[in-house]
C-alpha cells in the first residue's frame, strides 16, 4: 500500500510540475479565437484551469486542457479521426469554449416575424398589414467545424459565425391578398318599422368586424347573443307558429339571411341553417336563414386556409354584408327554383273594434289590408359556379324548402 501511494503522490507532483511550465510558456502559442458577426465579437480566450484535486488533475491532463497549442490540435485530430464530431472535439480540450459559442448563438438567434393583418372596418383604410421579418438562425456544427480548421493554421483566429435565415410563414404580401373583397350582399328594410330597423343595426353591430379563421365556426346566435330588452333589442313582428306576431328582435333574421347569402357567395361551408316556415318578404325562396335564441342557428365554417373578415352595416334602406379575404377563382351565382305554388288562402275580415287600424271619424265599413294572403310554395336553391370566362362549372343544390301558405287579414271600420 507504500508504494501505490508513493506512485500517486508521485504522478500528481509530476502533474504540478507540468501545469507550471504550461502557465509559463510563450504567451504568443496561447489559443485566441474571435467570432464575428456584422458588428458583434464573442472572443475566446484559452485560460489555465487550476485543479481542485488529484481526481481534477487527472482530468485536466488527460483530456489535455492546460496542454500547448500545438498538443491540444494533435489530440483533436485523434478524437475526429475516432468519430468525434467537430462540437465534442473541441471542447474536451477547450471547454470554455462552449461557453463562448452558446453566447453567441443567444445573442444572434432571432425567431421570424410573421406579418400580421389588422381588421377594423371603421378605420380607412380597413386593413394595417405590417412587414415580415426573416429570423437568425446559427449554423453551430458548422461554426465548429470552421472554428477547428482555423485554428489548424494558427492559435490565433478570426472566424465569422455562419447563420441562415429561416423566412416567416406569413408574408406581408400573404396578408394583402385577404383583402380582396369575396361577396357583398344586401337586402332591402326601406319598409321597416324603427324598432325593426333599431334591432336589424344593432345585430349587424355584433357581426361586425368579425375575422372568422382558418378551420373555425361562426355561430350567429353566439355572436349575437340573446335578444332579450338587456341585450338591447326591441318589440317588432316576428314569426311564431305561422304568424306574425309582436316579439323581442324582430328583425334579427334578416341579418342572418343576409349573412347568409353573403357567405353563400364567397364560398364558406354552411355548416347549419333554417328556413321560415313562412315566405320571406325580403330574400328569394330557400335563400332565407330564420334564427332564434333557442333552437335556430346559423353556422359558417371556414374551410380554407386563410381567414376571412365580415363588414356589416345598414343604411335608412338597407341591410349589408361584405367578406373580404383571398380571391377566389371562380364566381358563385344564386338561383332559387319555385316547384310548387298552392292556391291563395281567403283573407280573414276582422271588425275593428278597438280602434287599432282606423282613425275616428273613418266611414263605416272602410276596408284597410292589414297583412296579405300568400299560398303555400315550395322550392329549390341551386348555387351556379362559372370560371372566370363566364363558362359554368358546376350546378349545386343546396336546399330544398316548404313555406306554408298564411291567411291574410282584412281589417272593417265599424
Amino acid at each position: 500500500m507504500g508504494k501505490r501511494y508513493i506512485i500517486i503522490f508521485s504522478a500528481i507532483a509530476l502533474l504540478a510540475v507540468a501545469q507550471i511550465s504550461v502557465k509559463a510558456a510563450d504567451a504568443q502559442s496561447a489559443v485566441y479565437i474571435e467570432l464575428y458577426y456584422g458588428t458583434q465579437r464573442f472572443v475566446y480566450r484559452d485560460e489555465y484551469i487550476e485543479p481542485s484535486n488529484h481526481i481534477v488533475a487527472e482530468e485536466i491532463f488527460e483530456r489535455k486542457i492546460n496542454a500547448p497549442y500545438e498538443e491540444k490540435m494533435e489530440f483533436v485530430a485523434r478524437k475526429l479521426r475516432g468519430g468525434a464530431d467537430y462540437k465534442n472535439a473541441l471542447i474536451t480540450c477547450f471547454p470554455l469554449l462552449e461557453e463562448t459559442v452558446n453566447k453567441a448563438v443567444n445573442v444572434l438567434s432571432k425567431e421570424p416575424t410573421d406579418s400580421e393583418i389588422k381588421f377594423d372596418p371603421s378605420a380607412r383604410p380597413m386593413f394595417t398589414v405590417s412587414r415580415e421579418k426573416s429570423g437568425t438562425t446559427v449554423l453551430v456544427d458548422r461554426l465548429y467545424m470552421n472554428i477547428y480548421f482555423a485554428l489548424m493554421n494558427a492559435p490565433s483566429v478570426k472566424v465569422g459565425i455562419p447563420v441562415e435565415h429561416p423566412k416567416p410563414a406569413v408574408t406581408a404580401n400573404d396578408n394583402i391578398a385577404l383583402t380582396s373583397l369575396r361577396a357583398k350582399y344586401s337586402t332591402d328594410l326601406s319598409s321597416s318599422t324603427s324598432a325593426r330597423k333599431h334591432n336589424i343595426s344593432l345585430a349587424l353591430s355584433k357581426i361586425n368586424g368579425y375575422v372568422l379563421q382558418s378551420g373555425a365556426t361562426f355561430s350567429f346566435n353566439d355572436t349575437v347573443g340573446k335578444r332579450t330588452a338587456k341585450n338591447g333589442f326591441k318589440e317588432a313582428k316576428i314569426i311564431k307558429g305561422g304568424k306574425y306576431v309582436p316579439g323581442l328582435g324582430g328583425g334579427v333574421c334578416q341579418v342572418s339571411t343576409t349573412l347568409y347569402n353573403a357567405a353563400l357567395l364567397s364560398d364558406l361551408q354552411i355548416t347549419a341553417v333554417v328556413g321560415h316556415s313562412l315566405q320571406s318578404s325580403y330574400e328569394l325562396p330557400s335563400f332565407d336563414a330564420m334564427v332564434n335564441s333557442g333552437s335556430s342557428d346559423l353556422k359558417i365554417f371556414n374551410q380554407g386556409k386563410r381567414p376571412v373578415f365580415i363588414k356589416a352595416y345598414s343604411d335608412e334602406s338597407r341591410a349589408y354584408v361584405e367578406i373580404y379575404g383571398s380571391k377566389l377563382p371562380y364566381s358563385i351565382k344564386r338561383k332559387s327554383e319555385v316547384t310548387y305554388t298552392g292556391n291563395t288562402p281567403e283573407y280573414e275580415e276582422v271588425v275593428d273594434e278597438k280602434s287599432e287600424y282606423f282613425e275616428e271619424g273613418t266611414a263605416s265599413g272602410s276596408r284597410k289590408v292589414i297583412s296579405y294572403s300568400h299560398p303555400e310554395v315550395r322550392s329549390n336553391g341551386y348555387l351556379l359556379y362559372y370560371d372566370r370566362y363566364g363558362r359554368l362549372l358546376e350546378t349545386k343544390l343546396i336546399r330544398k324548402d316548404v313555406y306554408n301558405s298564411v291567411r291574410g287579414v282584412i281589417a272593417i271600420a265599424p
